[in-house]
């Protein structure tokens, strides 16, 4: 840093920087968490915080569909629809919002904790933030279940490397209080059970005396995710969920499907180029590691079967590159005093976030340019079938809906209790497999597509417009077109006694 005659002129230098980089990482923080578009899981958490809250039961059956369920309806996010509803009815949008930073910036905190506890120098710790940012981003879009297993992994991982930097097991005893927490909130308690066993192998096989207090309290915080509403019911779904399929749903997509199909193609990128850089940081690593080798090799496993689980790439590499970094510039240190320029094993870093930064915005362009970050909700007509549900409110219908998949929830929240749907997003937490097998042959177009149509008692059919069952479906003769918008289209079966409205029934 720059050094003058003049202390005072210093100290002002120095308070400048520090206000210059905090206000650079406020507005890219703003750029990338001032999201306000709902998600579709949204109003699921939200139907089942109404139905705990308002109608003052717990729904261990389900009470949202008339397809057959399953006996027992095991809702892994119970507890986040609980809180959520509970913020919205006290505080409106405002409350989850507020909640979502909140959660966000706590995680980034520990991000950076963790690499200057390590040993990262608090410059490399401040740069390598920007791409760990950038990638786990997309798991706030804006406000899921997701956000808390982000959290509490983070924080997981913050009190295994305080306990193994100290080689006091004390600190440990949080984690059954955080599993018992996080289980009720999402599945994704398991990542942190795996980081647990993770750093017990890792020390076990460096032959370390702190992993027997890993694996004491690793088996701890295991049985303590048995509380919890469904007591081991929960562990049994839990494994059929890790294990099931989801080829219908692109965020479960791998690497490989995604870059196949052209979908998700920056965070798939962006995973792709942090994955080299912590593993060529691992190797060249003069001091290796087991465990970090681990817990690198398992999160990258996670992100490229699936690409939603690239997130926990983000928060690993954030905690995990600026030691990397720190000990190579150390370990350099003689030859760049040699030089008379610029200190380049700097600015690569540097240039390398800059080039990242610049890359999201040209595929996630901000469209106006904000100080304040947005606390409401937006319910677009271009992602939602709004309109078609107003009209079908104002013509008072009312029945079982067959709706395109994205939509279920949110009919569940807009028209429950008049209205049942035959599918949602919490699909494989309440239908059975051979329904909801069915049920995407329909919503698809595939062989035997209209077997889900004439299944089930289907009194209304709510589609994505332009689809190809869209297509299809004007050749069922029992069906009929009642409404239709550029977004979204209405059939119903011609026995009902509802009329078009003027102007909507042409395609």
């Amino acid at each position: 840093m720059m050094k003058t005659s003049f202390p005072l002129l210093d100290n002002l230098f120095k308070y400048l920087i520090v206000v210059i980089l905090g206000l650079s990482f406020y507005l890219f923080f703003i750029a990338l968490f001032n999201r306000s578009l709902a998600d579709y899981d949204l109003w699921g958490y939200l139907s089942f915080g109404r139905v705990f809250w308002e109608d003052g039961f717990f729904p261990y059956k389900d009470v949202f569909a008339y397809t057959p369920a399953k006996p027992l309806w095991v809702y892994h996010e119970w507890l986040t629809g609980v809180v959520f509803f509970g913020l919205i009815k006290c505080l409106g949008p405002a409350g989850l919002q507020l909640l979502r930073y909140i959660l966000a910036i706590l995680t980034i905190y520990l991000i950076y904790s963790i690499a200057v506890k390590r040993g990262g120098s608090i410059f490399y710790a401040l740069i390598i933030l920007i791409p760990s940012m950038l990638l786990i981003s997309f798991g706030y879009v804006p406000v899921r279940a997701q956000i808390f297993t982000f959290f509490f992994f983070i924080l997981t991982l913050y009190i295994l490397e305080s306990s193994k930097e100290t080689g006091d097991g004390t600190i440990l005893g949080w984690l059954p209080l955080i599993q018992i927490v996080w289980c009720n909130f999402h599945g994704g308690f398991v990542a942190g059970l795996g980081l647990i066993f993770l750093y017990a192998l890792g020390e076990g096989l460096e032959r370390k005396k702190i992993a027997v207090s890993y694996i004491k309290w690793g088996i701890i915080a295991s049985f303590a995710t048995l509380i919890n509403p469904y007591g081991v019911k929960y562990w049994t779904y839990t494994i059929q969920a890790i294990s099931m399929p989801r080829p219908e749903i692109t965020e479960w997509y791998s690497v490989a499907t995604a870059l196949k199909f052209n979908v998700h193609i920056y965070p798939v990128f962006l995973f792709l180029i942090m994955s080299l850089m912590i593993l060529f940081g691992l190797i060249v690593r003069r001091k290796k590691n087991i465990t970090e080798l681990l817990v690198i090799a398992v999160v990258i496993y996670l992100g490229s079967a699936h690409i939603r689980h690239g997130v926990l790439l983000g928060l690993v590499f954030g905690a995990y590159m600026p030691v990397y970094l720190s000990e190579y510039a150390a370990a350099h240190e003689w030859n760049v005093k040699r030089r008379s320029f610029m200190r380049l094993h700097r600015f690569l870093p540097v240039f390398f976030s800059v080039l990242l930064i610049s890359t999201y915005f040209y595929f996630y362009p901000v469209k106006q340019i904000t100080f304040i970050p947005g606390f409401r909700f937006v319910v677009s007509s271009d992602h939602y079938p709004t309109n078609a549900i107003r009209w079908m409110k104002t013509n008072n219908i009312k029945g079982n809906i067959l709706p395109h998949f994205e939509w279920g929830e949110y009919l569940i929240w807009s028209c429950y209790p008049d209205c049942l749907v035959a599918m949602d997003g919490r699909y494989e937490t309440v239908y059975k497999e051979n329904v909801h097998k069915e049920y995407f042959d329909f919503l698809y177009g595939r062989d035997k597509w209209d077997v889900f149509l004439a299944k089930y008692p289907h009194d209304i059919v709510l589609l994505r417009a332009g689809t190809k069952t869209h297509a299809l479906m004007l050749n069922e003769k029992d069906w009929h077109i009642v409404y239709y918008d550029p977004i979204s289209v209405v059939f119903m079966k011609n026995l009902m006694p509802y009329k078009s409205p003027p102007g909507k029934r042409s395609l």
